[in-house]
């Protein structure tokens, strides 16, 4: 529980960072060093969890607004207008993630997701691996399309139903969907919000990505669902008893439909969405512009439900993006992730395996302690910078593949669908245990590790690397 008094504690914290951060500034002309000690202090504070991540995330980029605001006043070189720090905020981004919560609220309130629920639900019988391997591998074929917290804000809410209703334990499954949901959206420049980040600032090109990493998914799915199933033994052995099953099971799917017109609404918005997402970028249709233009459609035949849908949204998440994205540009207009790209680029030389090595792991033990959004914000340029002196085309696929892994290693912290699903659980008063989760987490996170760095060396390979 969080004690009283953390605000006051923080609110200090953060007077005397600002403080700091102006005399750095304006007295001994250290622009780049005070933006840092705003983005390393915002993050500190945040990373305890007493406080309000996105007010934290929002007050970081006030205060790096004024820091690097006061800069350009005395004339230090990467100081810049307030305006043209926000203009470079990654907004395509944050635009995706707005239109996908809208798409998202539009077809939950429908029904859709409890259909088919039932629907993939009923064929196991209430047996539990069965309905285990069932729901995984939904959450494998849907990360392809929603980004990671949409997937769990999908399917955790009905398999806690459908869990209860059979009587089977509901943690094994949140924790496997949680962990799978982060590694089968590798392949999906769509699949993880960080995939957008890397892309958009790599020029990652969509097909590539999808092409490269689908084989090495199904490849990890495949590993994962065996050693999952050995560590739950003891959990999914049983098999609820016929009479409950077939009274559970053998519900009418469409009982579930709670309105019509938004279901059907949100069949054929998830059919456009999923074609768009799949032809759009060969005709230079972007996934935002393309999401964006499903939700507002979906709104639109909302008509006085549009308003409804628009509060479902999560805006504390969106707010949060908007915080980290003005932090992150804060630091590129210093020179800082310059400064860090030149350090990296004299670790890694020209060495194309080492290069490649150091950009699975060291990005995926960051992200297991950071959320994987700002490490892939910041790392992104470096990667480009990286590939453009010609080290190895496959850094920024490392760098995909290391932030989505990186999620689950260690702590659960490194992704926001693994904080969904823990939060799920303890509203219904049985929590996740936290080392429950870091144990399987970090079995998988290594040998998904290991297993992704062997394949992209094979890729470099295969490529004449």
């Amino acid at each position: 529980m969080r004690r009283p008094g953390d605000e006051v504690f923080a609110a200090i914290v953060v007077t005397i960072m600002a403080i700091v951060a102006l005399v750095l500034t304006a007295v001994f002309r250290e622009l780049g060093i005070a933006v840092l000690i705003v983005f390393i202090g915002t993050y500190a504070l945040i990373s305890t969890e007493r406080i309000n991540r996105t007010a934290m995330s929002l007050l970081g980029l006030a205060i790096a607004g004024i820091v690097i605001w006061a800069g350009f006043v005395i004339g230090l070189s990467g100081g810049a207008e307030f305006e043209d720090l926000i203009t470079h905020i990654e907004w395509t981004t944050i635009i995706f993630v707005i239109a996908m919560s809208v798409i998202v609220s539009v077809a939950a309130s429908s029904g859709l997701f409890q259909y088919i629920a039932l629907r993939i639900a009923a064929p196991s019988g209430g047996n539990h691996k069965r309905l285990f391997t069932t729901f995984l591998v939904f959450v494998a074929g849907i990360s392809l399309f929603f980004d990671t917290v949409s997937t769990m804000l999908i399917i955790a809410p009905l398999t806690i139903e459908i869990c209860k209703a059979l009587e089977i334990d509901f943690k094994p499954f949140l924790v496997s969907e949680a962990i799978v949901s982060n590694f089968a959206s590798i392949p999906s420049i769509v699949g993880a919000v960080p995939n957008l980040v890397i892309a958009g600032v790599t020029k990652l090109d969509v097909g590539f990505l999808f092409i490269t990493f689908m084989p090495l998914m199904i490849i990890l799915f495949l590993i994962s669902w065996r050693i999952l199933l050995k560590w739950y033994d003891a959990s999914l052995s049983g098999k609820t008893d016929e009479y409950r099953a077939d009274a559970v099971l053998s519900i009418d799917p469409t009982t579930l439909i709670k309105n019509r017109w938004d279901f059907n609404v949100s069949v054929v918005a998830i059919v456009l969405l999923v074609v768009g997402f799949a032809f759009g970028p060969a005709f230079g249709v972007v996934p935002p512009m393309v999401a964006l233009l499903v939700a507002s459609f979906m709104l639109l035949l909302a008509h006085e439900k549009a308003n409804e849908f628009l509060n479902r949204v999560g805006w504390p998440t969106v707010f949060f993006l908007v915080g980290l994205f003005g932090l992150v540009v804060a630091l590129e207009l210093t020179g800082l992730i310059d400064a860090l790209g030149t350090l990296i680029g004299d670790i890694v030389g020209d060495n194309a395996v080492f290069a490649t090595v150091f950009l699975v792991w060291i990005p995926a033990m960051l992200s297991a302690f950071l959320d994987n959004l700002p490490v892939s914000a910041v790392l992104a340029p470096i990667a480009l910078n990286l590939m453009e002196l010609g080290v190895s085309p496959v850094l920024p696929l490392a760098l995909v593949f290391a932030v989505n892994i990186g999620g689950y290693i260690f702590t659960p912290l490194g992704s926001p669908a693994n904080m969904v699903a823990i939060g799920l659980s303890e509203a219904e008063h049985d929590p996740i245990p936290f080392m429950d989760f870091v144990k399987i987490g970090t079995i998988l996170g290594m040998v998904h590790l290991m297993i992704g760095s062997g394949y992209l060396l094979f890729i470099m390979f295969i490529m004449g690397m």
